[in-house]
């Protein structure tokens, strides 16, 4: 005590600071219980495929011990503090303020234990009727502010921004989506339909930003190879879209469709007068031409199967070179335009089934690199056993850097739980990165980055060049999109965010998105 009889000022300040330290503490419970119990996605997680964010755990038990120490800490020193000055307003104030001084540094704390996280931002409402199914999708702008997802009745555009549905086109009466192009090329995308049991032979340019209908032509068409895709392509540099129909490649103009070319392969120039007719099967165009691989000859009498080099603009063959295979093709599909990189697999058991990857594919005199889809180290998983989205497949592979960075399965596993990279060059496999969960889908991730999404809910982001995990070793978690997503859904970069693109729109979200 003072000399006056007054408390000293030494004492009252140290009961001051305790009721203040215990109202933090006291505040830390509240924020902790408060952030660790809703970070539950659904009330519910726990296992592979509902995972709680990496930091539940500690977050949850924080909460607990700042509860016991806060309430145990503010009732002692309460009771010390009203013993030196008398009342309620001065202690209570004092609880309050180091509530309130404790939210910000709790946020950070809380924000540090449980790593980053992507949390769902919109879902687009069910498919009507029930009964259609995703086939395909395209992005539209830098960012892809717009996805347009095909359904088998129609196309449906989406703000990727906020999940607002755009603009709507309806396919024809009694025909279904068949093909689609790869890419929007100068704001037109292609796409075909059949009707059913019928050829792929109505081809529509679709403007991409309205979902106009720009221009339509029928072609003799063609009986699709399942999982073939690739059928549609534009070249920029010529303005050029290019249509595969029965023994023939058509090239038409981008902006109006007008008439441009025909061209009707044979295996005449290379088998010395055998005017055998070709089946384009698949192709791409860029950078002025367009490649096509086709087989020739009657199917009870297989003969032969080429890559063909087309001027974009004039049709006119530059160049073709044999495929390395003896039977008939039940896959045939590009997987990159540039550098040109095919996928094949034939119909012999014992036959070719593999990535070829092209560095000049104009020089026949150059054999392609050969990248087995089964070898002694692993099971290259480029799709399920077929691949969900028919007009244009989506494959678990990204070509970039000088590689094929694709899902694969170890020896004796039934599920691709690795990311592997092959060299383009070579065939050699440069790195692979086990991430002990099935791979869901694969999407580039920006300049040397690609990233992964897992079955478990989980987002890893790869260096292309050596597989190095950028960001949380275990990856971020995706929460509360369990039961949401296919099990190989398109996933989709648009600038922070990420969407998801499923086939069944009907038991599921048609699309999705998350963002941090």
């Amino acid at each position: 005590m003072a000399e006056d009889g007054r408390p000293s000022g030494t004492r009252a300040l140290k009961t001051a600071a305790a009721v203040l330290g215990a109202g933090a503490l006291t505040g830390l419970a509240v924020e902790f219980h408060v952030l660790g119990w809703s970070s539950i996605p659904g009330n519910s997680c726990g296992g592979r495929y509902r995972p709680c964010p990496e930091g539940t755990t500690p977050t949850l038990i924080l909460a607990f011990l700042f509860t016991f120490a806060g309430l145990a800490g503010l009732t002692v020193a309460l009771a010390a503090f009203t013993r030196v000055r008398p009342g309620r307003a001065v202690p209570g104030a004092l609880a309050a303020a180091g509530l309130l001084i404790a939210l910000w540094p709790g946020w950070q704390a809380y924000l540090w234990l449980r790593g980053p996280v992507l949390d769902p931002v919109w879902q687009a409402g069910p498919d009507r009727p029930a009964s259609v199914r995703g086939v395909g999708a395209w992005t539209i702008g830098d960012d892809a502010g717009t996805v347009v997802r095909a359904r088998s009745d129609a196309l449906v555009a989406y703000d990727s921004a906020t999940g607002g549905r755009g603009w709507l086109l309806r396919a024809p009466v009694r025909e279904s989506v068949c093909a689609m192009s790869d890419r929007v090329t100068d704001g037109i995308g292609l796409v075909a339909f059949a009707r059913d049991e019928k050829p792929c032979d109505t081809v529509w340019g679709v403007d991409a930003r309205s979902g106009r209908k720009v221009w339509e032509r029928d072609l003799t068409g063609r009986t699709l190879l399942y999982g073939g895709g690739g059928v549609l392509g534009a070249d920029a540099d010529t303005g050029v879209a290019v249509a595969l129909g029965e023994h023939s490649v058509h090239g038409y103009g981008l902006a109006d469709g007008a008439v441009r070319w025909t061209a009707k392969p044979t295996a005449a120039r290379a088998e010395g007068g055998d005017d055998a007719e070709c089946e384009p099967v698949t192709a791409s165009s860029a950078g002025g031409t367009t490649r096509v691989a086709v087989t020739c000859g009657p199917y009870s009498d297989f003969h032969s199967a080429w890559l063909l080099t087309l001027d974009s603009a004039t049709g006119k063959e530059l160049s073709r070179r044999e495929l390395p295979v003896e039977s008939y093709l039940n896959v045939a599909a590009v997987l990159s335009a540039e550098p040109f990189t095919l996928l094949v697999q034939e119909n012999d058991e014992r036959g070719l089934a593999a990535v070829l990857a092209y560095d000049d594919p104009d020089d026949p005199e150059r054999r392609p690199v050969t990248i087995p889809l089964t070898a002694d180290e692993e099971d290259v998983a480029l799709s399920g056993l077929h691949p969900v989205f028919t007009a244009r497949p989506v494959f678990r592979a990204v070509v970039t850097g000088g590689n094929l960075i694709v899902a694969a399965a170890e020896p004796g596993s039934g599920a691709p739980e690795r990311v592997a990279a092959y060299a383009l060059d070579d065939g050699r496999r440069v790195w692979h990165t086990d991430l002990g969960t099935t791979v869901a889908a694969l999407a580039p991730a920006g300049r040397d980055r690609v990233a992964v999404l897992g079955e478990s809910q989980r987002l890893w982001t790869l260096t292309t060049g050596d597989g190095r995990r950028v960001g949380e070793e275990d990856g971020t978690t995706v929460r509360d999109i369990a039961l949401k997503l296919d099990a190989e859904p398109q996933l989709i970069g648009a600038g922070d965010d990420w969407v998801l693109v499923n086939t069944d729109g009907a038991g599921r979200p048609p699309a999705l998105a998350v963002r941090p």
